[in-house]
């Protein structure tokens, strides 16, 4: 039983171990990077902070006789998957997702001390280190009130993406049953992309503009975002949304083929829209994700039902 005790102590162990050198290498490859100077010292300060740690329990697995642990060869791709992110959606997603992950590792070393058996010594390390992660925690809180507004401007872009990708695929879904040809779906979606486009730009403008005012008299400052920014943002998503969408019948692709392309590549991109809404919102990725993809393909297939109709029994073919 002790044994078994031990295993599991030192299991622990090695993910700490592994987690706090992830952390160390991911907060020192975004510091390399990162162009905000305030940002790049609580980059390279967290990283220093996180390799302490690292080393620590590399000392504690050794008083157990174990060696250090193999790096895992995924560390790499999650490191470079948190710097494709900061390139494409800017340094509020990043910090977002930075803060995420503080909260669940100051979690596990919660839950691990009071569910382990731990050594008085090993207590204070883990002591430690929950004071150094909390302090990160709150650091990284308090660098995102600084980059509010861009948040608004990502939500801007994923749900302008989002209404384009669910809107005009569940048009071409239906106008492909009764086509003759993809350049008439092209059409059709090309024509539906550009009034939405028009229109979310539009509504995007008036609600920012409505709310921000009102947000700006109450707290006695400016507006926090561009309503012409977000606009901006919205429309041109949108639009982008639209031609994934299109993109298989502008290739040729026709019928049932171009259909079900169109329904992977806009499941795929709604997949990854998911992710960054759920991590913006503080929702459950998983939720997110299914919610979204479900109202996808339900209007694609109420949309090739209506098409199926109107070819079949009134003998509609365009």
């Amino acid at each position: 039983m002790a044994r078994r005790g031990l295993n599991e102590k030192i299991h622990m162990e090695r993910y700490f171990f592994m987690l706090e050198t992830f952390h160390y290498k991911l907060y020192s490859k975004l510091a390399l990077s990162e162009s905000n100077s305030k940002l790049r010292m609580l980059l390279q300060e967290m990283a220093g902070g996180e390799e302490r740690h690292a080393s620590a329990w590399k000392d504690a697995l050794s008083e157990h006789g174990v060696i250090e642990p193999r790096q895992q060869a995924l560390m790499g791709l999650r490191i470079a998957l948190f710097q494709a992110l900061r390139t494409v959606f800017g340094a509020a997603l990043v910090i977002k997702l930075l803060e995420k992950d503080e909260s669940r590792s100051l979690a596990g070393y919660i839950s691990s001390a009071s569910r382990l058996r731990f050594s008085d010594k090993e207590k204070k390390l883990i002591s430690w280190i929950i004071r150094q992660e909390q302090l990160h925690e709150s650091e990284l809180i308090s660098e995102m009130n600084a980059y509010e507004s861009e948040v608004n401007y990502i939500r801007s872009v994923v749900f302008g993406l989002n209404d384009g990708l669910v809107e005009v695929l569940a048009a071409v879904a239906g106008l492909a049953v009764i086509a003759t040809s993809p350049i008439v779906v092209v059409i059709g979606g090309m024509i539906i992309g550009v009034s939405g486009t028009l229109s979310m730009a539009g509504g995007a403008y008036l609600s920012s503009k409505s709310g921000t005012l009102v947000e700006g008299r109450k707290a006695g400052i400016g507006n926090a975002t561009k309503p012409s920014r977000e606009a901006l943002y919205t429309g041109l998503y949108y639009f982008l949304g639209a031609m994934v969408a299109i993109a298989p019948f502008a290739a040729g692709v026709t019928g049932i083929a171009g259909i079900a392309l169109a329904i992977v590549l806009v499941v795929a991109a709604l997949s990854a829209a998911s992710v960054v809404i759920a991590i913006t919102s503080d929702t459950s990725i998983k939720r997110r994700m299914a919610e979204m993809i479900t109202i996808s393909l339900a209007a694609s297939f109420a949309t090739i039902l209506l098409g199926l109709v109107m070819r079949i029994y009134f003998g509609v073919t365009i």
